[in-house]
C-alpha cells in the first residue's frame, strides 16, 4: 500500500500525551500518531465530532532526521492592575465603581450578581509551563489504501484550515506535504534524508501489533471530541536512508 509523507519541521512543535491540564503542557521527543492525524483532520476541515475511524486504521511511522532538543517555556497569565476595558465594564457595571484599579487575572470569571470574584484578594496570577521540541525536523508516514492516501496528500497541499505542529503557536516552517511513495511500512529506509538532517542514521518509530513493544496513549479516538485515546504499541529502530537530495516542494 502507498504512503503519504508528512514533513513536520519548525522552530517549535509539541506532541503531548500525558497532561490534560492547561497549566502544564508536555511533549514527547517525536510526533505521535494522534497529533499527526489531528493535523490531517484540520487539513480536511473536519469538526471535532467527525468520524475519524478510517484515519485511525492507517499505519503510522515517523523518522527523526533532525531530533532537535526540548525546551521549557515558563508562562504567566494575568496579575497586576489595569484600566477597566469598555467591554468588561459594559458586561459587569458593578466594576465601574473603581475603573482605574481593575485587577486582571485568569481565568476571568465574574459572579453575575456581586462581581465578588474581581476582588483583588481573590485574583491571582496563573502560572504554567509548556515544553516544546525546538529546531526539529521529522518525516511522518501514513500508509493505507491508495484513494485515501491521495486524498490526504491533496488536503495537505491545499488545507481547509491553517496547520500547526501540535499547538496553535507552532506553525510549520515548510509545506507539510512531502509527496507519496509506493513503499509501505519500510519507507523510513528508502526515502532520502531531509536536507537539514543532523544524522545519517536517524531513529524511526513505527506502530506494531506486538503487545511487548512500548506503548503510549496516541491511538486516535473515533471522534476527537470523545478524547478516548488508546495505547499504541510502537517499535523504534535505527534506519539507513539514502542521502538528502535537492530541497524541493513535492
Amino acid at each position: 500500500m502507498p504512503t503519504c509523507l508528512v514533513l513536520l519541521s519548525g522552530p517549535m512543535q509539541a506532541w503531548g500525551v500525558h497532561t490534560p491540564y492547561e497549566s502544564h503542557g508536555d511533549t514527547v521527543s517525536r510526533p505521535i500518531k494522534s497529533g499527526v492525524l489531528g493535523l490531517v483532520c484540520n487539513a480536511f476541515g473536519y469538526d471535532l465530532d467527525h468520524d475519524t475511524a478510517h484515519l485511525a486504521r492507517l499505519h503510522f511511522a515517523v523518522r527523526a532526521d533532525r531530533p532537535g532538543h526540548l525546551e521549557r517555556d515558563d508562562q504567566t497569565a494575568g496579575g497586576g492592575n489595569f484600566p477597566l476595558d469598555v467591554l468588561t465594564a459594559a458586561r459587569h457595571p458593578q466594576l465601574a465603581a473603581n475603573p482605574d484599579r481593575f485587577r486582571y487575572a485568569a481565568p476571568r470569571e465574574v459572579d453575575p450578581v456581586t462581581g465578588a470574584s474581581w476582588a483583588p484578594a481573590t485574583r491571582k496570577t496563573v502560572k504554567g509551563d509548556k515544553t516544546y521540541i525546538v529546531n526539529g525536523s521529522f518525516l511522518a508516514g501514513l500508509t493505507g489504501p491508495a484513494p485515501l492516501i491521495d486524498a490526504i496528500h491533496q488536503a495537505l497541499r491545499q488545507p481547509a484550515r491553517l496547520l500547526y505542529l501540535g499547538r496553535r503557536c507552532c506553525p510549520p516552517a515548510r509545506p507539510v506535504a512531502h509527496g507519496t511513495t509506493e513503499h509501505d511500512t519500510d519507507w523510513p529506509d528508502h526515502i532520502p534524508l531531509l536536507p537539514d538532517a543532523t544524522t545519517l542514521q536517524p531513529t524511526a518509530w513505527s506502530e506494531t501489533n506486538s503487545p511487548t513493544a512500548p506503548a503510549l496513549p496516541e491511538q486516535p479516538p473515533t471522534a476527537y471530541q470523545h478524547r478516548d485515546h488508546r495505547n499504541l504499541h510502537v517499535n523504534s529502530r535505527t534506519t539507513n536512508p539514502p542521502p538528502a537530495t535537492q530541497d524541493t516542494e513535492q
